[in-house]
């Protein structure tokens, strides 16, 4: 499917609060001095306000009961909120009714403080045999989730109209400084990929998508120095847009 005649970055980050650590039983319930939200959160908002752009949060359902003011501020701001399960489950890893009720708490969550997401990402990234299907039955339009190896950054529909929202590991902030089978990467190295990958993407108007953590590049100065360069890379090359997980979406449906 053609998106656009330019290449496009979709602009996403992951994660909020301690919601991983609680699902993975690591603490019983959130932290007022958590470094994500006292200093991550605002410093990466802080920069897409000066850059004038707007990203998907795809957070978890837990924070919209915890931290409904730190959600509801990324709709203030003018950006999206998508589904992340409800405290970062391994989701691929659950049954079918673990996986419903999962979608429909997370869903009753933001709707109760008038969040109303049209998309979902997978935690741990892979999809799961039952999501697709279940995200039809809620009413959401899109997962940006992957199938295991994911093969392509061509957007997609899927059973029932579902828009896939591509991504690869390689263009996430987490993956390069604590998964890589190199061993942990530097900012600088960091920085030549994905700078690399934007050029790509520009040259044969593909789509790449951006993986951002506020716990990981919105708390350090040389991570957040790094992400702020690429965004004002790709903002000034009139090669590329930089959209929304949900204005993709909507691109791929209209084609």
């Amino acid at each position: 499917m053609v998106l656009t005649k330019k290449g496009v970055l979709c602009l996403t980050f992951d994660n909020m609060g301690s919601a991983a650590k609680v699902g993975r039983r690591e603490v019983s319930g959130p932290d007022p001095k958590d470094r994500d939200l006292v200093l991550g959160y605002p410093r990466v908002l802080d920069l897409l306000d000066s850059l004038d752009l707007k990203a998907t949060f795809f957070i978890e359902g837990w924070n919209a009961l915890h931290h409904p003011e730190h959600v509801t501020e990324l709709i203030k701001r003018g950006h999206e909120v998508g589904l992340h399960g409800w405290a970062h489950e391994v989701f691929h890893q659950l049954d079918r009714i673990d996986a419903e009720r999962v979608l429909i708490d997370a869903l009753a969550a933001f709707r109760n403080i008038g969040v109303e997401p049209r998309g979902f990402r997978a935690p741990g990234g892979t999809r799961g045999k039952y999501t697709v299907e279940i995200l039809q039955k809620l009413g959401l339009v899109y997962d940006s989730s992957v199938e295991d190896p994911a093969v392509t950054m061509t957007p997609r529909l899927l059973e029932g109209g579902i828009v896939n929202v591509p991504w690869q590991w390689p263009l996430i902030d987490y993956y390069q400084y604590y998964m890589h089978p190199d061993g942990p990467r530097t900012p600088a190295q960091l920085e030549s990929y994905w700078s690399a990958q934007l050029e790509q993407a520009a040259a044969g108007a593909e789509l790449i998508t951006f993986i951002i953590h506020a716990f990981v590049s919105g708390v350090d100065d040389e991570h957040l120095s790094v992400i702020e360069r690429l965004l004002r890379k790709a903002k000034a090359d009139s090669r590329l847009e930089i959209l929304t997980a949900s204005e993709v979406a909507d691109r791929v449906q209209m084609d």
